[in-house]
């Protein structure tokens, strides 16, 4: 792989491929996703972070990276400039200590407490760090609440009563 210009790691049972993660600087279909919404329909765009491209010239060319699905989703809620953002997870709520005995549900939480966490490591690199991350950038551009909940949770946690809602302060 190294010798076709792809950078490698070691991982159990062979190697894994190591591509860029940019952080979204366009979503290219804006207007379309607008006049959708605009319209009444409910629009699924950005799934597993989007597809990345680069331009060159007049054209635009799929690029080897990956973008990741917390950032984007926050992109276009702050380019739609939407009020809440939820951000679907595996879990109820975001935790303190999670997996150890002591475990604590967050329920309602200011973006200050958040970032304090974020300070302690209370939050995994590769699982709901980005997500709290996502949703404190959120609210810092504007957003009124972002919710971090599970998939079956989502109605509930939209109407204010399920997962963990981040907000300004």
């Amino acid at each position: 792989e190294q010798k076709k210009g792809n950078f490698v790691t070691e991982v159990e049972g062979g190697y894994r491929r190591i591509i860029a993660a940019p952080k979204p600087q366009e979503i290219i279909e804006l207007d379309s996703i607008r006049l959708l919404l605009d319209a009444g329909h409910i629009v699924i765009a950005g799934g597993g972070g989007g597809i990345p491209v680069l331009e060159q010239g007049e054209t635009l060319r799929g690029a080897s990276a990956v973008i990741e699905k917390d950032l984007i989703a926050t992109r276009l809620a702050e380019e739609l400039r939407a009020d809440e953002l939820v951000i679907l997870t595996s879990v109820d709520h975001v935790m303190l200590n999670y997996g150890g005995e002591n475990a604590t549900p967050l329920g309602k939480i200011t973006v200050s407490e958040a970032e304090s966490y974020i300070r302690e490591g209370q939050f995994g690199d590769a699982t709901m760090l980005p997500k709290v991350q996502a949703a404190c950038s959120f609210i810092r551009r504007g957003g009124k609440r972002a919710v971090i909940t599970s998939v079956h949770n989502a109605k509930t946690a939209f109407e204010g009563s399920a997962g963990t809602s981040i907000v300004e302060g």
